[in-house]
Order: structure tokens, then sequence, then C-alpha cells
């Protein structure tokens, strides 16, 4: 197959995947602002989706590192570009900021631990962090800044 035909699925592969890894997070927006209305009883549902949906997120994320790495070998970037060791910086601690984040929030749920205030603004919080991280992973990969 073609380089340039290779180049482009990867290409193609790899925005989608930028898409499935944030795209979600702004769903769980709307999503804690009716947490926050329903009785805690009633919570169950919210909370199975938000699990399903940092799955979701955490998928694409593995589609586009690999999408990425095969980019950088197509394109002829060198591992070393400022914007690339930036994008693999902000990636790893996206990784770390997802795991540390979410999970230990979701477990309390159906816990002693639990509280509704405190679940949804700590749920609230992450969300908005892990967007602005990932905002800043995509203008890193869109703008390819040459920072030295």
């Amino acid at each position: 197959m073609c380089r340039t035909v290779l180049h482009t699925i990867f290409l193609y592969l790899h925005i989608l995947s930028a898409i499935g890894s944030i795209g979600p997070l702004f769903a769980l927006i709307p999503m804690l602002k009716k947490m926050e209305v329903t009785e805690e009883a009633d919570l169950s549902g919210f909370v199975q989706s938000f699990q399903y949906a940092i799955n979701v997120i955490k998928h694409f994320g593995h589609v586009l590192v690999v999408s990425g790495v095969f980019l950088i070998i197509l394109s002829g970037w060198t591992w070393t570009t400022s914007w690339i060791v930036l994008t693999i910086v902000g990636m790893m601690s996206s990784v770390f900021y997802l795991a540390r984040a979410f999970k230990p929030t979701l477990k309390t749920f159906g816990t002693t631990d639990f509280n509704k205030a405190t679940f949804i603004a700590n749920l609230r919080k992450s969300t908005w962090l892990y967007i602005v991280i990932l905002l800043i992973v995509l203008w890193l990969m869109v703008a390819k800044p040459n920072l030295w």
C-alpha cells in the first residue's frame, strides 16, 4: 500500500480517536447536572453510564496513541520535535490523571464513604480538568508549535 494512503488512513483513525477520547466528556457535563437533582437511590444508572463513558474514552485513547505513533513514523517527524515531546508528556499526564481522578471517586458510590454532593463535585472537577488536559494535547497536535 502506498505510504500516502497509509498516512491518510492513520490520520483519519487519529482524528476519529481524538474525537472519541474527548467527546464523551462533554456528554458527562449535563449528566452531572441531572445527578444533582436525582435521588441518591436512583443514581446507579448515572454512575454506570459515567463508568462506561470513561471506559470508552480509555479505549479511544489507545487507538489515539497507536495511530499517533504510526503517523510520526510515516510523516517523517522526529521524536524530539517539541510538539511531539509535549504531546507525549500531555498524553502520559492524561493517562495518570484518568486513572487517579475518576476511579477512586466512582468507587465510593454505594459505600459508607459516599457523599452525594462531594461525589458530584469531584466528578465535575475531574471532568473539567481532564477536558483541559486533552484540549492542550489537541492544540499541540493541531498547531504543532516549534518551541525549541
